[in-house]
């Protein structure tokens, strides 16, 4: 790759970043990584049956007091519940509230299905492709000087 074109990468990761800020305001006190959450705790619990938070920390990649702190601030919120596993009680399972799979799917399943019907020109090969850019980048980040 020329530096030329590292430098046009570069610029489009800006223009993600503004894509990022610029999704639909989310409800007062609520972040994007809390998004990230209940949309792992939904996709898990229809892959799987269940979900635990070691799940959704590896899911996410996230370490698991982060997302232990995400959950709790989701519980406190009403959006998320704990339940004790029926087969083993020692294991915590997390479950949305009616309230966190309505936030789901305003913010995650309805939004991505209007957003993807308009992106239609986009095949799913150049979707791989530029996840694989992208985490190329980041696994390639130079050190700090």
């Amino acid at each position: 790759m020329t530096t030329t074109a590292l430098k046009q990468l570069l610029d489009s990761c800006f223009v993600a970043k503004r894509v990022i800020e610029t999704l639909p305001e989310l409800p007062p006190g609520m972040k994007p990584r809390h998004i990230h959450v209940l949309d792992a705790v939904h996709t898990l619990q229809e892959q799987n049956g269940s979900c635990r938070v070691s799940d959704v920390s590896v899911r996410l990649n996230v370490t698991l007091p982060s997302v232990t702190k995400l959950v709790q601030e989701l519980e406190s919120r009403g959006l998320l519940e704990k339940r004790a596993d029926s087969r083993d009680g020692r294991v915590i399972l997390l479950v949305l509230t009616p309230e966190g799979e309505t936030c789901f799917r305003r913010y995650v399943r309805d939004m991505h299905a209007s957003w993807s019907a308009a992106l239609s020109d986009i095949s799913d090969e150049q979707v791989k492709e530029t996840v694989h850019i992208l985490n190329r980048l980041l696994e390639t980040m130079p050190d700090q000087v």
